[in-house]
């Protein structure tokens, strides 16, 4: 099945069906890179989990439960510091991969796991540099009565694939991805809640299957996850195709002139001299001519030209 860009801009329904039909049309290529990282990522907190000491806090809010929190709070937050960061740059490295792959897929029809997963790597530094940006503003902002928060997260949403596609430096994509979402905020906000919406719903059930699996709790909810994110890059890239639509030059307008009628000239009727003979001699007779030249005798009765006797 060939699929190509948008000509034209989506809605955010037909962004999701289009990423849904391209996913499902590479299920095994796109879904290896959320594979591996939610390996990784299992993976890591496991190990996290059992080389750090366990955290028990105190049911109740006395003296010795702030004296526990003061000394385990650089625990926590290291603790929390290294698994985010390790989720962090597995899920940027697999959003880059999967953007560039459908990218790809759309602009030449073809694309490769192998030359995707270098192209992303030679991409990291910007896409950390401009996700850690994007990241820290977004976190301020939900700080200051959410709504600011659900601003930036709407004008920084189109950073990878621009980083991804136009090559762009961390900063530049920050703008460009300003400009593209540029008065289209409550489609864009529909369309990134559908897809939170998704990724959300996917991570509960994983986090819920969990328990059911001891050996593999870690591993569980990550890769349960796992089947659901590649949707979100997927339609990022055709969200940023939509978006590009809106810039590309169109064809000017042919404007046709009214047909006005013209009047076409008359031309005067021409004149048709018909032959005369005298009817006394015979004699051939000028158009204008009263008398005979040869008889003389008289050949029109007045000067309008009627003449006296039929003309044959």
């Amino acid at each position: 099945m060939g699929f190509r860009k948008p000509t034209r801009e989506l809605s955010a329904m037909e962004i999701l069906d289009r990423s849904f039909s391209l996913y499902s049309e590479r299920l095994v290529q796109f879904l290896a890179p959320f594979f591996f990282a939610g390996i990784a990522n299992g993976v890591i907190r496991q190990i996290v989990e059992n080389i750090s000491p366990p955290i028990t806090p105190l049911e109740e809010l006395t003296e010795d439960f702030f004296e526990w929190l003061i000394g385990s709070l650089w625990a926590i937050l290291g603790r929390t510091f290294v698994l985010w960061f390790f989720f962090w740059s597995a899920m940027t490295i697999a959003d880059g991969i999967a953007v560039k792959y459908a990218s790809d897929l759309l602009e030449r029809g073809d694309a490769h796991l192998s030359s995707a997963f270098s192209f992303t790597i030679h991409k990291l530094a910007p896409l950390l540099a401009a996700g850690l940006i994007s990241g820290t503003l977004m976190i301020l902002g939900f700080t200051f009565f959410i709504v600011p928060g659900i601003i930036i997260a709407i004008m920084f949403s189109l950073i990878v694939p621009v980083i991804m596609i136009e090559g762009t430096s961390a900063f530049d994509s920050l703008e460009r991805s300003r400009r593209l979402v540029d008065r289209s905020w409550w489609r864009i906000f529909i369309f990134l809640l559908l897809i939170w919406f998704l990724i959300v719903l996917f991570g509960v059930i994983g986090e819920a299957l969990s328990p059911y699996l001891p050996p593999l709790q870690g591993l569980t909810s990550s890769l349960i996850s796992a089947f659901i994110q590649p949707i979100y890059p997927i339609a990022l890239t055709y969200l940023y195709y939509s978006r590009r639509t809106k810039e590309e030059p169109q064809a000017p307008p042919v404007s046709y002139a009214p047909l006005v009628p013209t009047e076409i000239p008359r031309r005067p009727p021409a004149i048709f001299e018909q032959p005369r003979f005298c009817i006394y001699c015979g004699q051939s007779l000028p158009f204008d001519a009263i008398y005979c030249p040869s008889c003389g005798r008289r050949t029109r009765n007045s000067s309008r030209g009627s003449s006296v006797f039929p003309v044959f």
